[in-house]
């Protein structure tokens, strides 16, 4: 779990071994339904993209903007992905030509990306949303999400 994509840092992708990253669009890399690339986006695929990683955007979304994200960042889209279904992170392995092993999913949705990509077998980075808005069944699962982020800070604090 991080802040925003930025954060995640290239020396924990090296050292997972990551060879493909498949980015959720909406309030991951975007706000939600908009082109706006967060700050620090950009800067990130291109310094992620030299240690030899490949892309790909993965999104249940249809729109016109996910084609102008991809093109702004030179990423293949997967769009209209059905996630978290398991054909949408299979379509994903298959755009960045990687096994479920070295492929990782970031997203902002606890069951649609995390839950999605563990039960295909790779690994997650859940990231906060970057904005309020979102679409309608969003919100019905953020409420959802709550007591999973709860139970997860309660563990955290177990810790040594």
């Amino acid at each position: 779990m991080v802040e925003r994509v930025s954060d995640v840092p290239v020396a924990l992708l090296q050292s997972w071994e990551v060879g493909g990253i498949a980015l959720d669009l909406d309030n991951t890399i975007v706000p939600w339904h908009t082109s706006d690339i967060a700050p620090g986006v950009a800067e990130w695929v291109r310094t992620v993209r030299a240690a030899g990683m490949r892309f790909c955007l993965l999104t249940n979304n249809y729109a016109t903007h996910v084609r102008r994200v991809g093109e702004a960042l030179d990423i293949p889209v997967v769009r209209g992905a059905l996630k978290p279904l398991p054909g949408a992170f299979a379509a994903a392995r298959k755009a960045l030509g990687t096994d479920r092993a070295r492929t990782l999913v970031i997203g902002d949705q606890l069951f649609i990306d995390v839950l999605g990509a563990k039960a295909a077998g790779m690994r997650a980075i859940v990231v906060a949303p970057i904005g309020p808005r979102e679409f309608l069944t969003t919100k019905v699962l953020r409420v959802l999400e709550r007591p999973v982020y709860a139970r997860l800070a309660r563990a955290r604090a177990d810790l040594p």
